[in-house]
């Protein structure tokens, strides 16, 4: 998807969703960079989805994955991880673990609660190649960390730590 700016006619498609932000249109507009990041719920969450995901019929698709049963253990002391602190933060690598297991390199992800993001990070960062993620969360202060963790200069920084 290409940048673009959110307007009005966005906002008011889901103006109606509870827990919509109280502000301004301005306000949400400036704080947003859509269609990756809006202050509001996404109005363009179907359209990257339908652009980016792979629909799974159950009666066609062969799609089978053992469940994961190994220990996942990641050092709480790796440069990523230690940016910043967040209550429920998970290593990046610990999640690279799922992602490789049970999804295939340009498929899409999604992470409701996303927090600070390491979703993101590590779904762009798994060295099988890179998935797409869908972020949301409810706390602005979450989105806050998610978005600037996941903009293209803050991955190309945690691209060069992963290698160090």
């Amino acid at each position: 998807m290409e940048p673009r700016k959110l307007t009005k006619e966005d906002i008011d498609k889901v103006r109606s969703i509870e827990g919509f932000p109280i502000g301004t249109d301005e306000d949400i507009i400036a704080l947003s960079d859509a269609p990756y990041y809006t202050a509001c719920p996404n109005p363009f969450i179907e359209e990257f989805i339908l652009e980016n995901g792979t629909s799974y019929d159950e009666a066609t698709d062969d799609y089978h994955r053992e469940p994961y049963t190994d220990d996942v253990t990641e050092d709480k002391h790796d440069l990523i991880y230690n940016i910043h602190s967040y209550h429920t933060k998970v290593p990046p690598k610990a999640i690279m673990t799922y992602l490789e297991h049970y999804t295939n390199p340009g498929e899409t992800v999604i992470d409701v609660f996303c927090g600070s993001g390491m979703t993101g990070v590590a779904a762009q960062l798994c060295n099988s190649g890179a998935r797409k993620a869908i972020l949301i969360d409810l706390s602005p202060y979450a989105t806050f960390l998610t978005s600037n963790y996941n903009n293209s200069n803050s991955i190309n920084v945690i691209s060069e730590l992963k290698e160090k």
